[in-house]
């Protein structure tokens, strides 16, 4: 199992009662991993943010405190 990159930062959601896990892996602002049990309705969105490269900035945050959110933060961070 891949264990994220040295010094960077994991944000983790276990939702036991409706059979869901997510786990994001950051390097900085930057998604570098994703696991998704349960609940892959945006892995192309997951997929994108790892294979750019783009950078999150305030999304980070947001996406540490509820992994769930990544949809708004692809918004957010693509859109100009």
């Amino acid at each position: 199992m891949w264990n994220g990159v040295g010094g960077g930062e994991r944000a983790e959601v276990i939702d036991e009662e409706n059979f869901r896990y997510v786990s994001l892996e950051f390097d900085e602002d930057q998604l570098v991993g994703a696991i998704t049990l349960g609940h892959t309705d945006h892995v192309g969105v997951l997929r994108g943010l790892i294979q750019t490269g783009t950078h999150l900035g305030a999304w980070k945050q947001r996406l540490m405190a509820d992994p769930t959110r990544v949809m708004e933060a692809y918004l957010a961070a693509t859109q100009v």
